[in-house]
């Protein structure tokens, strides 16, 4: 069932939220009140009727002038634990570029939903990783998104993609399966995935993929996992890839672990992403 209230979560930006669940996903979309008011004052200004001078009541009071206001903004999709979404928002509300609906999905199954294809487990006595990514893709392009747009009342200029560590490995998979995604942040994503970086290599992208943006701690690759530790090379190989292939990409790299400031690195591979 759909909730949809206001809610000033505690920082500078007030919100409305609008939550709702499909097959056990829960989505929960957010949009800034001042892009939500300027949206129907310009959507008010459209019905306005010319008068016989060919002006609007509102141009003619304004002196001949409309000030004009985007009637549609993008739509980015972060994939998250609850307790990051939380953080991140938070994050979002002090920041001035934080003008667009933000959609954030948890409740996942991460080592099924956000893996491309079926690997052993890293650990002894873990579960293995199942390949479940398309599955999950078909549902969230097919019933997650159009909820959202439902709710939006608008189709979004364009669609951006974010996710930490597995989710950063998806949301990368995801722009070689579908055409939707036009910017993407891995935000210290788990490019170690075995045989990801081949496929990355030999398959070509459906994304149009204006901006791609990954990222990595300094200490991410210092562990005798021999899996993990190969982090690192992987994740420049890919840089140099998409630089090479002509993609606008960023590479930054983070100090600390993989657990070290998440909710701060996703800021800023969305921040990267998102600012015109």
């Amino acid at each position: 069932m759909e909730k949809i209230g206001m809610e000033n979560i505690g920082m500078e930006k007030e919100l409305k939220i609008s939550s709702f669940s499909v097959e056990g996903k829960k989505a929960t979309l957010y949009q800034t009140l001042e892009s939500v008011v300027e949206k129907k004052l310009n959507h008010a200004n459209t019905n306005i009727r010319l008068n016989t001078n060919g002006q609007t009541m509102e141009a003619k009071a304004l002196g001949g002038k409309v000030s004009e206001v985007k009637s549609s903004s993008p739509l980015l999709i972060l994939h998250c634990f609850s307790e990051e979404e939380e953080a991140v928002v938070k994050l979002l509300q002090g920041q001035e570029y934080f003008s667009f609906p933000l959609l954030c999905i948890n409740n996942l199954n991460w080592q099924k939903d956000m893996c491309p294809w079926d690997s052993p487990a890293l650990i002894e006595n873990e579960k293995d990783f199942i390949g479940g990514t398309d599955e999950y893709l078909f549902l969230l392009e097919k019933e997650i998104i159009p909820r959202a747009v439902e709710i939006l009342r608008e189709e979004p200029t364009y669609y951006a993609l974010a996710g930490y560590s597995l989710a950063g490995l998806f949301a990368l998979y995801a722009g070689y399966r579908s055409p939707l995604f036009s910017r993407i942040a891995s935000v210290s994503g788990s490019l170690w995935y075995p045989d990801f970086v081949s496929f990355a290599k030999e398959k070509k992208m459906l994304s149009k993929a204006e901006r791609l943006y990954l990222s990595l701690g300094t200490e991410e690759a210092k562990t005798k996992h021999a899996v993990l530790s190969t982090i690192e090379r992987k994740t420049r190989e890919l840089v140099e890839h998409y630089q090479s292939s002509g993609y606008c990409v960023n590479f930054e790299q983070n100090p600390g672990n993989h657990f070290c400031e998440v909710e701060q690195r996703i800021e800023k591979g969305i921040r990267w992403i998102m600012e015109e």
